[in-house]
């Protein structure tokens, strides 16, 4: 079975969240992943059979795309609902798609060629099933993580002061407010006991989110904010360090819809602090798994404080709930089910 992996992601797996989920299936099925996305102009990683190539290579990629899909057994895209140039280009080869981004339109004639469609989330399921798409083609998997090295910590943080991550740092100055920073720092003032730490990530291709945010935690006076630039190697050993993830999204597509953070965190019995403005929200109250507060610099302050009220009870809920439905395993498995059926459609 040759499985290709079609996507727009940056291709920087070791802070990516798109990134890693892609490279994580191609290294289990010995894929191969090709990238088309803005932010490199050409990136080639023998090693992990990963080739990526600048959009604005769109009236030459729109022949080689249909050419090199005759060199797979399955198109797997993995992304947008409808990227823009493979929704174009892939005919023929059976086609899995995996929406781990719910940003940008359907496009409806794609969706009817797709065999089989995975959601992260429940609601975008629904979308797509009230747009048309058969129920029993479309599916939620949600993103894996190695529940053996993402563990709970031997022992919790200092239960006297609250810790918070916020790891989902946005690449761009622009997407600041949606991804919910200054919320966060302004609920940072709200909070003087606790501390926050935000983790941003050093983009191969640059970024422009990183100064802007020094200036407003220099500005609002915070001491109880660190802001670190880079790498970090092992996440496994970080998340330990902390009593929640915190997400505070001020507009539904603020950011990645599944985001990593909570995933690895949950997984190491880390629970989520969660704007009811971030389309996961739902499946955080579902679970009980963490706290979900309205988009609000107070509101995200008393949820600080009902969670740490209850954190024992959260932090055995998230990880609970990790091993229930975030297993590698578990993805993996489900995911050559659906390549070895989409298979035996085509046949």
């Amino acid at each position: 079975m040759r499985v290709t992996y079609w996507n727009t992601a940056c291709l920087e797996p070791e802070i990516e969240a798109v990134s890693k989920e892609i490279a994580t299936l191609a290294a289990h099925f010995s894929g191969r992943v090709f990238g088309v996305s803005r932010h490199y102009l050409l990136r080639v990683a023998p090693a992990a059979r990963t080739v990526g190539v600048n959009a604005g290579f769109d009236p030459l990629l729109r022949l080689v795309i249909p050419l090199l899909e005759l060199g797979c057994d399955i198109s797997h895209v993995y992304g947008e609902p409808s990227p823009w140039i493979f929704h174009k280009t892939l005919r023929r080869r059976p086609i899995v798609l995996t929406v781990a981004s719910e940003k940008g339109g359907l496009v409806n004639g794609f969706l009817a060629r797709c065999r089989r469609i995975v959601t992260q989330t429940e609601s975008f399921r629904a979308r797509l099933i009230a747009a048309g798409v058969k129920p029993d083609r479309v599916e939620v998997i949600f993103p894996g993580v190695d529940l053996e090295r993402f563990a709970p910590a031997a022992r919790p943080p200092d239960a006297d002061t609250p810790r918070l991550l916020f790891a989902t740092a946005p690449r761009s100055a622009q997407e600041l407010a949606g991804r919910g920073v200054p919320l966060l720092l302004d609920a940072a003032r709200h909070m003087p006991r606790a501390r926050v730490h935000m983790l941003f990530r050093h983009w191969a291709s640059g970024y422009t989110s990183l100064e802007p945010t020094r200036a407003m935690i220099v500005g609002r006076g915070l001491d109880n904010v660190e802001l670190t630039d880079g790498v970090e190697p092992d996440m496994a050993a970080v998340y330990g360090g902390y009593h929640f993830t915190v997400i505070p999204y001020t507009t539904p597509d603020g950011g990645k819809e599944c985001p990593n953070s909570v995933v690895e965190g949950m997984a190491c019995g880390v629970p989520v602090l969660i704007s009811r403005a971030a389309p996961f929200a739902e499946f955080v109250v579902r679970h009980g798994c963490g706290e979900v507060f309205d988009p609000e610099p107070d509101a995200l302050a008393r949820a600080v404080e009902r969670g740490m009220s209850r954190w024992p009870e959260l932090a055995a809920r998230a990880r609970n709930t990790a091993r229930m439905l975030f297993s590698e395993q578990r993805m993996l498995a489900r995911y050559r089910e659906l390549y070895e059926a989409c298979l035996d459609e085509a046949r």
